[in-house]
């Protein structure tokens, strides 16, 4: 699914592989078949299964997450993602089958998704 984000869908390297684009990244997450990079302006980058926008299937390189946030942490899970931007705010997108996204439903957004509070 492009988890490796070099423009391949290959599942093996025996030598570590640069990730597309030329970006730099000040923190790394991984979940099932997908990557994700926060830069160190806080911009989400995304690559593999359900990670890009619009695109559950996958991306092969790195693309920006949508929403126009600037997050200070994000982490994934199996195939979600979270994040905290420098607002304090949470936000999640992936699969949701589970809830697991926050966002009071069990719809699966490609987007980046505000979680509820009670």
């Amino acid at each position: 699914f492009g988890a490796l984000g070099d423009g391949s869908t290959s599942t093996t390297r025996t030598t570590p592989v640069a990730v597309s684009g030329g970006l730099s990244f000040a923190a790394l997450t991984a979940g099932d078949a997908m990557t994700c990079g926060l830069t160190s302006g806080g911009t989400a980058y995304c690559w593999g299964k359900t990670s890009g926008p619009g695109n559950p299937t996958g991306q092969l390189t790195p693309t920006p997450v949508g929403g126009s946030l600037t997050f200070q942490k994000i982490d994934a899970g199996g195939s979600h993602v979270c994040g905290i931007t420098t607002a304090g705010n949470a936000y999640c997108w992936g699969a949701n089958s589970s809830g697991q996204l926050g966002t009071g439903n069990l719809v699966s957004t490609f987007s980046p998704a505000r979680v509820r509070l009670r």
